[in-house]
């Protein structure tokens, strides 16, 4: 439950934070060297992804926007997520020349935070804020038939993965939560912590990924840790009617093999496609 509120707000609410020590990239920081060549090419603004933070997207995956003036007020939604919020709606024309509305999670002056429709063809996308006046803000976009991205526990694409585990108990079969990541009381400070893979009590992760729906199969998709190839276990990308809508959930177990490993790099690829890099620790 507590991972599911996670992802929720990270997907919902604006992306950004500061570490307890030093101040950390947030996804806003990110996309301003973006925004700033979207707008230098006549565009509004700029969409990226929620969990990578780069501006590649995928049919019924999660996307920011960010810009000036999108919005004339503030407001966060839940599911089913509407095609209306903040005054504004947005929608998608594709390649192909459909246009669909995209469902909005959050919407502010400042960043959008919408599903990108299923069934958006590839290619160059042209997205239209539409506020309630019938004023237009457009921006382009690049649609990939898949573009994985991981979310990270800061909400920037970097640094610890925002995942959940639990370790099983030989033979007794009983289950316990095992940490991932741990947060201060600020946002932005969520570090890593050390997980003891477990020989007689295996540990499994539940990983938080976007931009997965469109794959050609489950085992076109692939998860390295380490440099190592984990199996997985298995894939679900909830419909868009679902509270965790345009988030994919990849399960694997932790290998043994990657005991003392420490903080390392967790790496999805879908189709020859690879996602940001996120960290995890493994003692």
């Amino acid at each position: 439950m507590k991972m599911t509120v996670l992802i929720l707000t990270l997907a919902s609410m604006p992306l950004a934070g500061f570490a307890q020590h030093a101040p950390v990239e947030t996804l806003e920081d990110r996309a301003k060297p973006h925004l700033a060549a979207a707008l230098a090419a006549g565009s509004g603004f700029v969409s990226l992804s929620s969990a990578s933070g780069t501006p590649n997207l995928a049919p019924a995956s999660l996307a920011s926007a960010f810009g000036s003036s999108l919005a004339p007020r503030t407001e966060a939604s839940s599911a089913p997520y509407p095609t209306s919020l903040g005054g504004i709606s947005l929608q998608v024309v594709d390649s192909a020349g459909m246009s669909r509305p995209a469902p909005l999670l959050y919407a502010s002056p400042t960043q959008i935070n919408y599903v990108v429709p299923a069934g958006t063809a590839p290619g160059t996308a042209t997205m239209n804020i539409i506020n309630g006046t019938g004023n237009i803000i457009s921006s382009t976009a690049q649609i990939q038939k898949v573009s994985p991205g991981l979310f990270t526990a800061n909400g920037n694409g970097q640094g610890v993965v925002a995942a959940t585990a639990y370790r099983t108990v030989l033979p007794t079969q009983i289950s316990s939560p095992v940490p991932v990541f741990k947060c201060g009381d600020t946002a932005g400070s969520c570090v890593s912590v050390p997980i003891d893979p477990g020989l007689d009590a295996p540990v499994t992760l539940t990983f938080y990924a976007t931009g997965l729906r469109s794959r050609s199969s489950d085992s076109a998709v692939t998860l390295t840790i380490a440099g190592q190839p984990v199996p997985i276990r298995s894939i679900s990308s909830p419909e868009l009617t679902d509270p965790l809508a345009g988030i994919d959930q990849i399960i694997a177990g932790l290998i043994l093999s990657l005991r003392q490993s420490g903080e390392v790099d967790v790496i999805l690829t879908v189709d020859g496609t690879t996602s940001n890099t996120a960290r995890i620790n493994i003692q």
